[in-house]
């Protein structure tokens, strides 16, 4: 008796990592089924992007890294988002007024030739904005360029430091820091600390 009040005593157990991880493989695996779905040729997709076609070749393969900028740049090419890319196909997405994530069940877009992994902490990209848990090696940055688009975005820096310009302005932020700013204004980030970045960045509207 003593052995079954103990056991139903238990804690419930937490569910398993079920992240879905998007790395280079997948991601270009992707990229290459959003082409094709649209009917585009390398050729016609290096012509709509700016990116060359060797290139776009290596990353649909999974043999070539590929930054934030230029990901940016295919994916407008496609007409798609980069955090589209986090969905699978035919996943559908059940309207609800709470969601509860359990740590390992988000997901997430990993690009490990340039360090930085983005994880997506709101439900998904139907909502009203975007919530990314971002990890940079240092030295790793948004793309080398400043971008701009619509909305207004705000992060806050939790470990490391990261270097954040805006209109040619520039920032150092270090833990417990935060920025706010109209997204159309020309941006970009370099995680400039020895450490690991780890920050929250919060976009309205979704544009990930």
């Amino acid at each position: 008796m003593a052995e079954r009040v103990r056991r139903a005593a238990d804690p419930p157990q937490r569910p398993r990592n079920r992240s879905a991880a998007v790395g280079d493989t997948a991601l270009g695996a992707r990229l290459r089924n959003q082409r094709l779905a649209r009917r585009l040729t390398l050729k016609n997709l290096a012509a709509k992007s700016g990116v060359a076609i060797g290139y776009l070749s290596e990353i649909e393969r999974g043999r070539s890294n590929i930054t934030l900028s230029l990901l940016k740049r295919v994916c407008d090419a496609l007409e798609i988002t980069v955090g589209s890319l986090l969905e699978e196909d035919g996943e559908r997405l059940t309207p609800s007024s709470v969601t509860v994530l359990r740590r390992g069940e988000r997901k997430k877009v990993i690009l490990p030739g340039i360090g930085i992994a983005n994880e997506l902490i709101s439900p998904n990209l139907q909502k009203q904005m975007e919530i990314i848990w971002v990890e940079a090696e240092p030295g790793a940055d948004s793309g080398g360029h400043p971008h701009q688009h619509e909305g207004e975005e705000c992060g806050v820096i939790f470990r490391g430091a990261m270097e954040f310009e805006v209109d040619g302005q520039t920032w150092v932020l270090e833990p417990g820091d935060s920025i706010y700013l109209a997204s159309t204004h020309p941006h970009w980030w370099r995680s400039c600390g020895t450490d690991r970045l780890e920050a929250i960045w919060i976009i309205t509207p979704p544009t990930f």
